[in-house]
């Protein structure tokens, strides 16, 4: 986002029009991406910096996409933990709430990071107040999916419930919670586990 670039002011960046997440224009198009990589390290050789140098060519805004490409690989193995994760997710939920004017984020009271400190801390033995947990898991989900819709392909409702339960931390987290949800004492840690936690669609998904 230009505006990120021009706060940052890094020595040398080339500006693109492209569509969020996809800075070499056209997919399957090579020499159109040879040019703005070439583009890019002319700028190199320029020592007036900082800069931010505009590219010539622009590319009508793309509607017909093959499948759902998300611009980061969100995988459980390729994040380190469950914080960053979310913090990977930011820009993109940012975005939303910038495209949509709402969110529906804000039930629990916590901001991302301290949500899943809580669900972390859960992990580890330190099970919370069984409501308290619930609204910072419904508050995650929410923003897990909301980041989702601005993902440059966002695709359909379907892909992106499919994309969270089969390729976040945040999914795996809550079942791995299940058990030890339904092993506690609580009444209410019970209730949250074999009512509410896991959708009945996905509780196949338990081990």
């Amino acid at each position: 986002m230009r505006e990120h670039t021009e706060t940052v002011r890094p020595p040398r960046a080339l500006w693109v029009t492209f569509d969020l997440g996809r800075p070499l224009g056209v997919p399957d198009d090579p020499p159109f991406q040879r040019r703005v990589v070439k583009a890019a390290l002319d700028l190199l050789a320029r020592t007036d910096s900082p800069l931010i140098a505009d590219y010539p060519e622009h590319v009508p805004e793309m509607t017909d996409f093959s499948g759902w490409a998300c611009p980061i690989n969100l995988a459980p193995s390729e994040v380190d933990s469950l914080v960053a994760e979310i913090d990977r997710l930011a820009t993109w939920y940012d975005r939303s709430v910038a495209n949509l004017g709402r969110t529906t984020v804000g039930v629990s009271g916590l901001d991302m990071p301290a949500a899943g400190a809580l669900v972390s801390h859960a992990l580890d033995g330190e099970l919370p107040e069984a409501q308290a947990l619930k609204e910072a898991i419904d508050d995650l989900r929410a923003y897990y999916l909301e980041a989702a819709s601005a993902f440059p392909d966002p695709g359909t409702s379907a892909t992106r419930k499919k994309w969270f339960w089969e390729e976040t931390r945040l999914a795996q987290a809550m079942l791995a919670l299940q058990p030890k949800l339904a092993a506690s004492a609580d009444p209410q840690h019970k209730i949250l586990a074999n009512l509410t936690l896991i959708p009945a669609t996905e509780r196949h998904r338990l081990g």
